[in-house]
């Protein structure tokens, strides 16, 4: 998936240096996240209600009083809309400042559609698996950070050419920050924070069930070698 990068001239085209010998594909402009990340802030500019798109667990999953899933398109629209709606400027800019970095690296390698169907399955993926853990299935998920952590994961199988993580400290330092991130995520799981911390108000299942779901789509769409294109001999 990560390629050389093309000579000029006669040998235009062409990878350099360890990864020469293999044709450069055109770099791929990162137009999917950058709609996704504009659907976000206009959502929150135009004041979306989060009742009409928020997950409501019980909702899909049932509960002892409330039989689910109901068959209505507001169901529908939370298990997918949830990742527009934000509770506050905060909330916005650290969701749509990570959505930018990686996800911009992760279409520039994998593609449009690969970007895509990673940010869909991780929205599926943390709205799911939130609902299965939640101890409240009435508490609404909201925020783009479960699919955004679909693209961490992904993001794990790349080796980026373009963009400011070509650089391979940099890519490091961020697959080394992902890391420490999972580990906490896990913690949380395990140790969850006292009801009046801030910390429980997190999806911590919905960003463990994008992880996941990044790191199982990112073995089979973002590896080196599934785009179709070869891979490249350098790191």
């Amino acid at each position: 998936m990560a390629l050389a990068l093309g000579g000029q001239g006669q040998g235009q085209g062409q990878g350099k240096g360890r990864g020469s010998g293999y044709v450069m594909a055109a770099p791929v402009p990162p137009y999917a996240n950058r709609a996704v990340i504009l659907l976000c802030v206009l959502a929150f500019v135009a004041r979306l209600p989060p009742e009409s798109f928020a997950f409501v667990p019980a909702y899909f999953f049932g509960t002892v009083e409330l039989a689910g899933p109901l068959p209505t398109a507001a169901l529908w629209r939370g298990l997918f809309g949830h990742v527009l709606i934000h509770g506050d400027l905060t909330h916005l800019a650290s969701n749509m400042a990570v959505l930018w970095l990686l996800g911009d690296a992760v279409e520039r390698e994998a593609g449009h559609v690969r970007h895509l169907l990673l940010f869909t399955g991780g929205t599926v993926a943390a709205a799911l698996t939130e609902g299965v853990l939640a101890a409240d299935r009435m508490a609404p998920l909201i925020g783009a950070s479960g699919a955004i952590c679909a693209l961490m994961g992904a993001f794990l199988w790349l080796r980026p050419r373009r963009g400011p993580l070509a650089r391979r400290w940099l890519r490091r330092l961020v697959q080394g920050v992902i890391a420490v991130f999972a580990l906490l995520n896990a913690a949380m799981m395990l140790m969850p924070p006292p009801a009046d911390s801030p910390l429980s108000e997190v999806g911590w299942g919905a960003h463990a069930g994008g992880l996941a779901a990044g790191l199982l789509l990112g073995a089979l769409l973002c590896r080196p070698g599934r785009s179709g294109r070869p891979a490249p001999g350098g790191t």
